[in-house]
């Protein structure tokens, strides 16, 4: 339970003046009569009162410096403002014929004719292809062509059909992407980065790579390689997987993927007239996948942008002063004709001061405010509500001693951008500026093929306090069996739906209780009609395992927030095999679609991720009851029939049961094999009235 805060300023001036007054005859002996305020002395103790009543309201008042040390001591602090980030689809349709252009990391692209304007700018380089473009049947873009295990694909991709990149409980499958580009890939191209997105249809719990935190690492669930082919040669050329940044994590998210352009890739061959066709190949092998990953688009020429303009401004300290109340206004400062700018990205500001020792000093650090600071430290503050940076005043922060050998001593580098304005919709238009009028003019441009995603204002001190109260009621430490599933289940980066805890389980003595072991079985993600509605029935995963990327990465993530002594296993769902025979008593027979329907509704009813009682899944290790097998059966068959019995087998059992409850272990699961229906006439009701 909370703790009630402390309140000291309990006193008002009417409580303290009357306490007072009562004190004046015996503290001064009976000599001091007239307590009436016309005397002096009451004036003065009133006086006295009053500055009292002020200095106790003061220490109720928290200053925001003893917020933020008090955050900091909890390992937390303001968020700054955020830039937002979206995927970009370049083109140019202005470039030089035999030349591709190539945009390079830094190319500053506009939205729209608004000012300030959105400017985002490109994470990496890339060469843009010509892929060429045809109109089909629908009205859509032909960019690629895409063939799995030889079987062409192509027509579902352009219609936004998902396709499935290997089937399902394969380990291994080949793939074969064809750009159909305007013309030859010259000579100059070598060395660049071809880039394209690949959009696969992934669960809400894998985001997407430009979401994803980059400390968190997860081992891909396969082994990717590329290889190129064309022109005389029968084999596709390897590509060094060192060399190629896979954005996709192995399938395993919507990401880019970056491929340097070989220097002997040749089209493949082609009659007179024909436009030159380029093929890549995607082997994949080792697959673990839950489920087989599904393509819902490739989109070449495709690069991430952000919310960002880094931005180097020279401050006029001509007129300075080595006084207290000197600020930098980096965006008022003009630099480029006609566009304001947004105010700086707090995390992003590094300044070069020339001091009076006449040297360039670069070690000034951001601060959130000067409370701990000392005169000679080098700090400053950035107030990006304002647009300002500020320095200390000599006494907390230093203040900048400038040689003023110069006009400009100050130079401020930051990134302008974040925030809000960021998250634009998908499929807009963009175009590159030139970010120093010295620049060539740039016949670039876009659409963003994603909506801006992730911009924020900086976070104010008080909803800091709030987001900071709430990670202290957060699980992040597993004491109890709830705190482990809670942790299993939020990994980041990987699809758990569920998770179970069997205390005292040690996997390698399975058969005897282990005091400090703790077990945790974690289920993954995988499709269901009540989940997902209507999907490919070749997906359907009737026992779901993780993959073993997701296995560790769960694991790692388990053990931080253990207790020390604990030995934390994360194990695969411990599945047992289960047949069912249901015997039914009928006027007839059944109809195939009807015997489907009961082994479907049985299917549901023992399933993992929906089944049970109350449609969460079945719980690790609950009973198999036959009386509840026969209710479901029940209610399929309706008036068209009664359930006698439903007998239930499983792996270890030598005859199947139909009275008592079937018990499996205390971490498993069933899996159910088959479903058997027989069925007999029903025998004529006897007796009743004559």
């Amino acid at each position: 339970m909370a703790l009630a805060p402390v309140q000291v300023d309990t006193l008002n001036w009417d409580q303290i003046v009357s306490g007072i007054r009562t004190r004046i005859p015996a503290n001064s002996q009976g000599k001091w009569t007239l307590h009436a305020p016309v005397d002096p002395g009451v004036t003065l103790l009133e006086l006295f009162a009053w500055l009292l009543d002020q200095r106790i309201y003061w220490m109720d008042q928290i200053p925001d410096s003893l917020v933020r040390a008090t955050l900091k001591l909890l390992g937390q602090q303001p968020l700054p403002a955020t830039p937002a980030v979206t995927a970009i689809q370049l083109r140019d349709d202005r470039r030089t014929p035999g030349t591709f252009t190539v945009a390079s990391k830094g190319t500053v692209m506009r939205r729209g004719n608004v000012n300030p304007p959105l400017l985002f700018t490109l994470a990496d380089d890339v060469t843009i292809f010509p892929v060429f473009e045809d109109k089909d049947d629908v009205g859509t873009d032909v960019h690629v062509s895409l063939v799995v295990n030889g079987i062409d694909r192509s027509s579902d991709l352009r219609h936004g059909r998902p396709v499935a990149l290997l089937a399902q409980g394969a380990t291994s499958s080949s793939i074969e992407i064809s750009l159909t580009l305007e013309e030859k890939i010259p000579a100059t191209a070598a060395g660049g980065y071809l880039a394209f997105l690949i959009e696969l249809e992934n669960p809400g719990e894998i985001p997407a790579e430009w979401l994803t935190d980059p400390s968190i690492a997860i081992t891909p669930p396969a082994t990717l390689a590329w290889s190129y082919k064309g022109g005389a040669q029968s084999q596709p050329t390897a590509i060094p997987s060192t060399q190629v940044k896979d954005g996709t994590a192995g399938l395993r998210r919507t990401g880019i993927v970056r491929i340097p352009v070989p220097k002997d890739w040749q089209p493949e061959p082609a009659a007179a007239g024909q436009k030159p066709v380029y093929k890549l190949v995607l082997d994949v092998s080792e697959a673990s996948y839950t489920v087989a990953p599904r393509l819902l688009g490739i989109s070449p020429n495709a690069v991430l942008a952000r919310h960002t303009w880094t931005r180097t401004k020279q401050v006029k300290t001509k007129d300075w002063l080595p006084l207290p109340g000197n600020v930098i206004s980096p965006a008022s400062i003009p630099s480029f004709p006609g566009i304001k700018e947004y105010p700086p990205l707090e995390d992003s500001v590094k300044l070069r001061i020339l001091e009076r020792d006449g040297q360039w000093h670069e070690d000034w650090t951001r601060v959130n405010d000067f409370s701990s600071s000392g005169p000679a430290d080098r700090v400053f503050v950035v107030d990006r509500a304002r647009g300002e940076i500020r320095f200390g005043d000599g006494l907390t922060g230093r203040l900048p001693a400038l040689a003023h050998t110069a006009d400009f001593e100050i130079q401020a580098i930051y990134d302008a951008g974040g925030g809000p304005d960021g998250k634009v919709g998908a499929f807009l238009d963009w175009e590159a500026i030139q970010v120093n009028p010295t620049d060539p003019p740039s016949s670039l441009t876009g659409t963003n093929l994603v909506p801006g995603e992730l911009g924020a204002d900086p976070e104010s001190l008080s909803a800091a306090q709030q987001r900071v109260a709430g990670l202290l009621r957060e699980r992040n430490r597993a004491v109890t069996g709830p705190d482990y599933e809670n942790l299993a289940r939020t990994t980041p980066g990987v699809g758990f739906r569920r998770a179970h805890v069997q205390a005292g389980y040690d996997p390698e003595f399975p058969c005897q209780t282990v005091p400090g072991a703790v077990s945790v079985f974690v289920m993954p993600y995988a499709p269901r009609e009540e989940t997902d509605g209507a999907f490919d029935p070749d997906l359907f995963v009737p026992a779901p395992e993780p993959d073993p990327g997701a296995l560790a990465a769960a694991r790692e993530w388990v053990n931080e927030g253990r207790l020390i002594g604990t030995q934390v296993y994360v194990l695969p769902p411990a599945y047992r095999p289960v047949w069912l025979e249901v015997d039914i008593s009928s006027d007839g027979p059944l109809t195939s679609t009807l015997r489907e329907q009961i082994a479907l509704r049985l299917r549901r009813f023992l399933d993992p991720l929906v089944g049970g009682s109350t449609g969460d899944g079945w719980l690790f290790g609950d009973p198999i009851r036959p009386s509840a097998l026969v209710h479901e059966a029940q209610a399929v068959m309706g008036d068209a029939g009664d359930v006698d019995r439903v007998w239930v087998r499983i792996s270890g059992m030598d005859a199947a049961e139909h009275c008592l409850d079937v018990r499996i272990g205390s971490h498993e699961l069933p899996r159910l094999e088959q479903v058997e229906v027989r069925v007999q006439t029903r025998e004529a009701m006897a007796g009743g009235l004559r």
